[in-house]
């Protein structure tokens, strides 16, 4: 499998289950990664003893945690979930937000009826966690899926099927996406997207240093689209698999853009905005996406080309509105503070406010540089 940069790390528990149905079993394959802003609550959860080592005690009492969150209907009746086999990563991939716990159940299904109905429920954190449920297609050729739905987190899914070589004449080799399933996926990744913004501070740290420099809205949006372009880009071509780079460049990369971009407001301000500042946005933007791609590629290995291109879909669109929530009421604030009545310090007061502000930013990408450049050495 290709690897690329785990930059902008979900803060976010991040769910991906796999279903497989056979003529008398339905197999669960659940991938589970926590983002490094969380990974300690994780790691405190599963290492009961806080010797900082997960024993086989230990991996198996927070396996059995798991499934105790897990439901799962069979034609409208709880199914006992068998586990089959489970994985740990190694602690210290926990907390840098890489490592993915493994959990495989099996659950009996009766071959009396021809049609079928399952409804996975997963109630793990909800607080703070995101699913992602994908059905594969059936191998056994006589087993056709009907319809599929989920609800607007993916925590509930349901899918109907039937056992019956009655229904071969539909397509054996139907794909399970439909209009419906397009539309979930869509919405499932647009929430994510913006909650990965309003919560990935060195990005949203990056934005404030463009709006800072812009010259009016114009400007700003000129130079956004720039940012959007490049990243949208990137992620697509990692995500599939095109493009790919080492994280220990990747994200000091991205730290560093944040000074770069800082510093240039404080020190050639009259560079900030133009052709330069959008190429600069674009140039960096393209390891942004990079960065974005590396938060989903856990989440969408198991699915299918199609479903993936609306899931990369969804994602842009929650992450360009991500943008928005925040760029524009910060931009409105700085036109507020620009039109000071008191002409005589209004441009003093605009310079401080920018070189103020900029400083600060510089501040802390070079804390973000600084704790990427050491993670990764």
């Amino acid at each position: 499998m290709y690897h690329v940069a785990k930059a902008h790390r979900l803060n976010e528990y991040l769910h991906a289950t796999t279903i497989s149905i056979n003529k008398d079993s339905v197999q669960l394959h659940l991938h589970l990664v926590a983002g490094s802003d969380i990974a300690s609550k994780l790691l405190s959860e599963i290492d009961r003893n806080n010797d900082g080592f997960i024993s086989d005690t230990e991996q198996q009492a927070y396996t059995h945690l798991i499934v105790q969150n897990l439901f799962l209907y069979i034609d409208g009746t709880p199914a006992t979930l068998r586990l089959i086999n489970y994985s740990f990563p190694q602690e210290d991939d926990i907390k840098k937000g890489v490592g993915d716990i493994q959990v495989y159940l099996s659950a009996a299904l009766s071959s009396t009826s021809v049609t079928h109905q399952i409804v996975f429920e997963n109630h793990q954190q909800p607080s703070f966690s995101v699913y992602i449920v994908n059905c594969l297609l059936p191998a056994d050729t006589s087993i056709h899926i009907i319809s599929q739905s989920r609800n607007f987190d993916q925590s509930i899914y349901t899918v109907d099927f039937t056992t019956s070589n009655a229904f071969h004449a539909l397509n054996t080799n139907q794909s399970l996406i439909n209009e419906t399933d397009n539309l979930a996926i869509i919405k499932t990744y647009f929430f994510h997207g913006v909650h990965h913004i309003l919560t990935g501070y060195d990005h949203l740290l990056f934005l404030f240093a463009l709006v800072l420099g812009a010259a009016g809205l114009w400007d700003l949006i000129k130079i956004v689209t720039a940012f959007t372009i490049a990243h949208s880009i990137t992620l697509t071509l990692a995500t599939f698999g095109l493009a790919h780079l080492p994280e220990f460049i990747v994200e000091p990369l991205i730290s560093a853009s944040i000074v770069f971009v800082a510093i240039q407001n404080i020190f050639w301000s009259k560079y900030a905005g133009g052709n330069g500042r959008l190429a600069i946005a674009f140039f960096f933007g393209l390891f942004h996406g990079l960065g974005f791609a590396g938060g989903l590629l856990e989440l969408m290995h198991a699915m299918p080309p199609q479903m993936i291109v609306y899931a990369i879909l969804g994602f842009s669109f929650g992450v360009e509105a991500g943008n928005q929530l925040v760029l524009l009421p910060l931009f409105d604030c700085l036109q507020l503070f620009k039109r000071i009545k008191r002409e005589p310090l209004k441009l003093a007061r605009q310079l401080t406010l920018q070189q103020f502000a900029s400083g600060a930013v510089a501040l802390a990408g070079a804390y973000y540089l600084f704790k990427a450049i050491t993670i990764n050495t």
